[in-house]
């Protein structure tokens, strides 16, 4: 047992990730499974993990909520693979290897990168990597894959709303959202949990005013940042958490 854990602990290093014990009972009000845990009344929630890569989030999901229902979303086929095979024994989880965005497509580019989190089907910019140290953003290789929207999945597999929206998509937060048009004018998604990047990472990423006004505009709130990383005193990127204002207090 312990050799297994060691080869996926090196497996997870890999792809820039390191296992930390984590416990669902001993949350802060700093973590964001916390206010997911006490803004839901549902323990089995339907949760949309765009952008799962190997599963580091699903796995606090299901530590937060055993019964919960992920739809998972990675469309680079390694990171894919892995994120299958790790959860391979877990109830619940619906594995696509696709992008989503603000169309449906069958080959779209997709940027991989020295970092294989920080990969995009946007182009990264070739000054994004003076803000990281190590060069993540530097491409190694160009891949195709599908893309379909939010509104469209949700159509074809009869899925009429959404607790939780997990989006991480290295600059592509704004199309996802997009995507999503129908259920989020029909408030059709409760929580809305996001990675925004402020330095200019990748070639026309999303601006954050441009993520809150379209949410806004659909009645979503902001209700908190996390993880916010600075350089120089400057934001550079941020976790923010949206709600749905005629579902909330």
């Amino acid at each position: 047992m312990y050799k297994i854990k060691k080869i996926i602990s090196k497996l997870l290093r890999f792809f820039g990730y390191e296992i930390q014990r984590y416990s669902s009972a001993s949350l802060s009000v700093k973590e964001p499974f916390y206010h997911f845990r006490n803004l839901l009344d549902n323990s089995q929630p339907l949760i949309f993990d765009v952008g799962a890569y190997v599963g580091d989030t699903i796995e606090q999901f299901k530590l937060s909520f055993p019964e919960s229902y992920i739809h998972a979303f990675e469309p680079f086929d390694e990171s894919f693979s892995f994120l299958k095979n790790r959860f391979k024994k877990t109830d619940k989880i619906f594995f696509n290897n696709m992008a989503l965005g603000d169309c449906s497509l069958e080959n779209n580019k997709m940027y991989i990168t020295q970092n294989k989190g920080s990969s995009s089907l946007l182009q990264p910019e070739k000054s994004a990597n003076e803000f990281w140290e190590g060069n993540p953003l530097l491409t190694q290789q160009e891949v195709k894959v599908e893309t379909t929207t939010i509104d469209s999945y949700c159509q074809q597999y009869n899925i009429e709303s959404i607790d939780i929206l997990k989006i991480d998509v290295q600059g592509l937060e704004l199309k996802v959202l997009q995507g999503a048009k129908r259920m989020l004018k029909e408030t059709r998604v409760k929580l809305i949990f996001t990675e925004i990047s402020i330095a200019p990472n990748y070639k026309e990423q999303s601006e954050i005013d441009e993520i809150i006004k379209l949410l806004r505009e659909n009645e979503y709130k902001i209700f908190n940042f996390f993880k916010m990383k600075h350089k120089e005193g400057k934001l550079i990127e941020c976790d923010v958490l949206f709600y749905a204002e005629k579902l909330f207090f």
